[in-house]
């Protein structure tokens, strides 16, 4: 018999549209293999969170870990870009997210953050100077940008310390060389590092601090 009807949906199908079975006499299960996807993706959605627990019980067996661990050692870059450009290219669904975790873990969130920002405040100090200068240039309408990246490669550039006092044990800020109000630009060519002391007593003045490092060098 290379036919047979399936119990299931009762269509008459080919003996190979079903699975091998070795208890039946025709030697097949007696649903057919599309009736049994079927069923199997009904059951999963109906039981989610044990799946979800099935398969973090599952990622966390020790060879599994070591050889997740080993394949994102291995693709460090290639993982890095792709989340970058997932990312990018799903804005929504990367705001939506975020916005429900907060909502779900609220509580969690504030106390992790709190206690970032108590084991960083070199780094606070310097997100903060970065949306006080966002918010100037926004004001003025001021052409060009650029990223923490740039900043903190610049400042590597120059030994990570403050290009007016020289002070390394302190958080640096983005000073434009021309200020915002005298029509200078965001861009990085127009930025220099300097402390936040330095930063406020060289105020609206244009000093362009890399001259005195350029010729020193």
């Amino acid at each position: 018999m290379s036919y047979k009807i399936c119990k299931e949906c009762g269509l008459t199908k080919e003996l190979s549209e079903f699975y091998v079975s070795h208890t039946n006499l025709d030697g097949r299960w007696g649903t057919c293999k599309v009736c049994v996807r079927v069923r199997a993706q009904k059951y999963r959605r109906e039981h989610l969170e044990q799946y979800a627990q099935y398969e973090k019980a599952r990622a966390n067996l020790p060879h599994r870990a070591e050889a997740r661990r080993k394949y994102q050692e291995e693709h460090k870059d290639e993982i890095s870009e792709y989340k970058k450009k997932w990312a990018a290219d799903n804005k929504e669904s990367v705001a939506a997210y975020k916005l429900a975790y907060y909502e779900r873990e609220r509580e969690e969130v504030i106390a992790r953050s709190k206690r970032w920002a108590e084991e960083n405040p070199r780094k606070v100090k310097q997100a903060k100077a970065n949306n006080r200068r966002m918010r100037r240039a926004a004001k003025h309408a001021t052409p060009g940008s650029f990223t923490t990246e740039e900043f903190k490669a610049l400042c590597e550039d120059y030994g990570n310390k403050c290009l007016a006092c020289g002070d390394t044990d302190t958080a640096l800020e983005a000073d434009h060389v021309v200020p915002l109000i005298k029509g200078g630009s965001d861009d990085i060519d127009n930025i220099q590092p300097l402390c936040g002391s330095c930063n406020r007593k060289k105020f609206v003045n244009i000093i362009d601090y890399r001259l005195k490092i350029n010729i020193l060098s």
